[in-house]
């Protein structure tokens, strides 16, 4: 993606840069989490609106720091659509956005915002929905789902930007309370945010052994 000069300098003032990094010398918005569903270990943070967001990420991490990543993300029924970011800001890094397609299935939609408008479809970053671990019931919806793309983005017009876990992270996420136009359509147009957040994350509690064996487990609906 290549930005002509006057959309990069409003990227840089809309928040493009590299996900603010913090030595661990404070307590972390994020907690370990062991989820039953599926095995992973995540970190894991809850909003206001009792929306829990969680990551996972492998054991070992390359020198380049693309890997692939995990994100579970919990909300009550009535929430419209809940969406995290990758790069501790609403725009300029990869999304995944959640909604309840029905009663049955959960779309999740990679996308990248750019204003105060409906962000979207990202193709650089896939999001694939793990069986094990996604679900709706009378009160939750449930996303698990790996993420390739999401531990580094961007370009030389708009600089390289990266996850590292060795540091704590602030990552972001936002919702509506009202539903998505479409819910059928992954690209559906749906409202802007009711709230935003910035947790810091500490990503070295979610390191887990043998992730993408278990991921691909997880993917066919297989337990781990």
């Amino acid at each position: 993606m290549h930005l002509p000069q006057v959309a990069t300098g409003l990227a840089g003032f809309l928040g493009v840069s590299k996900p603010a990094l913090t030595p661990r010398q404070f307590e972390p918005d994020s907690s370990v989490y062991v989820d039953a569903d599926t095995g992973l270990t995540f970190a894991s943070y809850t909003s206001d609106r009792s929306i829990i967001f969680r990551v996972a990420i492998p054991d070992i991490i390359p020198a380049d720091l693309i890997y692939d990543t995990v994100l579970q993300i919990v909300a009550p029924i009535d929430v419209g659509w809940a969406g995290f970011a990758w790069g501790g800001h609403v725009t300029y890094n990869p999304l995944g956005i959640a909604w309840a397609k029905n009663g049955k299935e959960v779309v999740l939609s990679p996308r990248m915002a750019y204003g105060y408008y409906s962000p979207p479809a990202y193709t650089d970053s896939h999001y694939t929905v793990l069986k094990k671990g996604t679900h709706v019931n009378a009160t939750h919806f449930q996303v698990t789902a790996k993420c390739t793309g999401c531990s580094s983005w961007g370009d030389e017009s708009i600089g390289i930007s990266n996850i590292d876990p060795e540091y704590q992270t602030t990552l972001a996420y936002a919702y509506g309370n009202i539903k998505v136009d479409t819910p059928a359509d992954v690209q559906s147009i749906f409202g802007i945010h009711d709230s935003l957040g910035h947790p810091i994350y500490d990503l070295a509690v979610a390191k887990n052994a043998d992730f993408a064996k278990k991921v691909a487990a997880l993917a066919a609906g297989e337990a781990t």
